[in-house]
């Protein structure tokens, strides 16, 4: 992971560097709702895992927005896919991770995941 790089892209999602190690070896992001701890893993080898892991964000801004914001700074985000659970798209970051972006649902935000995955799932 260059903590340089992902620390660009989670900031064109709306996290914004906290602290970061001058070794350059791990920043916390964080954002209205939450945080980010960005971190190099001990492991030796160099992106053997990417794609193992899939991010996922719920974001209150139209994605129209989120997806043109990525496109601006030089991402290539998918198109918006509209299912039974909401909005979203998804994004590769710096080091070939999956991101899911979601877009708030009111109707949804206060209804337990399993409760959307099983309405999803009809």
């Amino acid at each position: 992971m260059n903590i340089e790089f992902a620390n660009k892209f989670y900031s064109t999602l709306g996290l914004n560097e906290n602290a970061a190690a001058t070794s350059g070896t791990w920043a916390d992001m964080r954002g209205d709702g939450g945080q980010l701890g960005l971190h190099i893993a001990e492991a030796q080898t160099r992106n053997v895992d990417a794609g193992a892991v899939e991010l996922q964000f719920t974001t209150d801004e139209n994605l129209e927005n989120t997806a043109k914001r990525l496109r601006d700074a030089g991402y290539a985000p998918s198109e918006i896919m509209d299912e039974n659970f909401g909005r979203y798209l998804t994004v590769q970051d710096p080091d070939g991770y999956l991101i899911q972006v979601n877009e708030l649902d009111e109707e949804f935000s206060n209804l337990s995941y399993e409760t959307r995955e099983s309405a999803a799932l009809k």
